[in-house]
């Protein structure tokens, strides 16, 4: 075996496990000119027409190889796919695939104490419960939060946070 068949095989044998940058060896703040210059540094060293007189699994390599390198300079040339790549690239994802869209989990709107509280009064019982909260004193929250209870009743949600504040205190050491 050749030293060029060996580095070539050597290459698609650590393929799965790079990023486009790594396979064009290039940074990731690098500019569209040096993603062109690395892609044409890697066509030339990599290309299956320099194989195919070679052993016949090394055109294939060779293939195989390029068809990566390819990829990752059609996503990395373009300022949209690369943007996205690399959002993806934050989340381990090393391939990118155009056009797929990743479906986010549905963000859970958490309302404040004030805004589940539907009187007046309990609404500034509610406000000061949160302010008390925040600076972890709870066992004066509960107190406000109870009182605010107390102006608004039959608020479900107001005694579910509530009885969360109880369990909040339970777990404080004494």
């Amino acid at each position: 075996m050749t030293p060029r068949i060996a580095y070539l095989r050597a290459r698609l044998a650590g393929i799965e496990g790079q990023s486009y940058y790594e396979i064009l060896r290039v940074p990731s703040s690098s500019c569209g000119a040096d993603v062109k210059a690395a892609f044409h540094e890697f066509a030339l060293a990599c290309h299956p027409d320099q194989y195919v007189n070679d052993e016949p699994d090394a055109a294939v390599a060779a293939t195989e190889l390029f068809k990566r390198g390819v990829e990752a300079y059609k996503v990395l040339k373009s300022a949209a796919w690369r943007s996205q790549y690399d959002e993806g690239l934050l989340r381990g994802q090393l391939r990118f695939t155009p056009g797929r869209v990743e479906i986010a989990a549905p963000a859970i709107a958490i309302r404040t104490l004030e805004e589940i509280a539907t009187t007046p009064h309990a609404k500034q019982l509610a406000k000061k419960a949160e302010r008390l909260i925040s600076s972890g004193r709870l066992e004066e929250a509960r107190v406000a939060l109870v009182t605010a209870l107390q102006e608004d009743y039959e608020n479900d949600e107001l005694k579910e946070r509530l009885q969360l504040l109880y369990a909040a205190l339970a777990l404080e050491p004494p």
